[in-house]
């Protein structure tokens, strides 16, 4: 493709790494903003994206995909998905994802391999003061159709040794906001691969109760993920897709001060949704004036979900639904809901 090279290529200023990515993703990239992430992707998983639009309650379990970049040194790739979108540059390589913080890749970036397209999809952290995130990989069965054998068999041992053969699913990675020193506690994939059918509880009461939260608000969140595990069940089991290696990432905000704040919104949300059913004015007059003000913070949330990866994801009509990702779906809902 033209404007590909294997030479040093020097990222536009407002493209940083990712640094949330909880299972060690590499070469995820963040716009200044934070709202949109670029993810080098194969052809497949863009297919799968742009099918999802004819599965609209499938999609909304997804993050929001923009559309893609034509990875090219020279130019600025825009993105016709979506209306009123931002250009953003593209990016020519993979980048590491770093630990340290949310760095900008001006300088010091060297290409590792030619990539010839990315998706751009919303970012669960956007919202958040201090994202806890957790990916869980869905699935027994953890290789597709076209997975050779040398890693199926290898795909296989790792499924048989981890909670991925017993409960379909496995922790592949967190990290948690602890707050001391202001510094996250980062989990990487060997420590979900060491629980059992048994104790598998304890990762996930690891994520949620090991932070600055209390135990009241622990429990809480804990509720709000169950109850939104339960609804992408109901989802998948009226889908129908194949998905191996895709994940579950939850987010939820780990600093005590800004959950207060999003709770609270959240509540006023909730009276004036109630005062409008009472049939006042819906407020929308100013509706343009907020769209138009780019200063405007981002949402303060409390928690999120999406479902994520799809290199190995297909849409497959006639063939009932996914009960290789449901298993892991129900043992996730099962966990959360002890915890909550």
């Amino acid at each position: 493709m033209s404007g590909i090279s294997n030479s040093p290529f020097i990222a536009p200023p407002l493209i940083k790494r990712f640094s949330h990515a909880a299972a060690g993703h590499e070469g995820v990239l963040r716009d200044e903003s934070g709202a949109l992430l670029i993810k080098p992707c194969l052809p497949k998983e863009v297919g799968f994206y742009q099918a999802a639009a004819s599965h609209p309650e499938f999609a909304k379990w997804m993050p929001t995909f923009m559309g893609t970049l034509q990875l090219n040194s020279q130019t600025t790739a825009s993105l016709g998905d979506k209306p009123g979108v931002p250009p953003v540059p593209a990016i020519a390589s993979a980048l590491p994802s770093s630990d340290q913080g949310e760095t900008s890749t001006r300088s010091d970036v060297t290409t590792k391999k030619p990539l010839e397209i990315s998706i751009v999809l919303s970012n669960l952290t956007y919202g958040f003061a201090k994202p806890c995130v957790l990916d869980v990989k869905l699935g027994a069965q953890l290789w597709d159709d076209e997975a050779p054998l040398e890693k199926r068999a290898r795909l296989d041992e790792v499924s048989d040794k981890t909670t991925s053969r017993s409960l379909g699913m496995r922790i592949a990675g967190m990290k948690v906001w602890k707050g001391e020193n202001k510094e996250y506690q980062i989990y990487d994939k060997n420590y979900g691969r060491q629980f059992t059918a048994d104790n598998a509880v304890d990762g996930f009461k690891e994520f949620l109760f090991s932070g600055k939260l209390s135990e009241e608000q622990s429990k809480f969140i804990a509720k709000r993920f169950a109850d939104k595990v339960a609804a992408i069940q109901a989802v998948l089991e009226n889908q129908e897709s194949r998905m191996y290696s895709a994940s579950l990432l939850f987010v939820y905000e780990g600093d005590i001060d800004a959950l207060d704040q999003a709770l609270q919104i959240e509540k006023e949300k909730d009276l004036s949704k109630g005062t409008l059913a009472e049939g006042e004015d819906d407020g929308n007059e100013d509706e343009d004036e907020e769209d138009d003000d780019e200063s405007k913070p981002p949402p303060k949330k409390i928690e999120d979900l999406k479902i994520i990866d799809f290199a190995h994801a297909t849409w497959t009509p006639g063939q009932g639904p996914d009960l290789n990702a449901l298993h892991g779906v129900k043992s996730v809902l099962s966990l959360f809901r002890q915890l909550s």
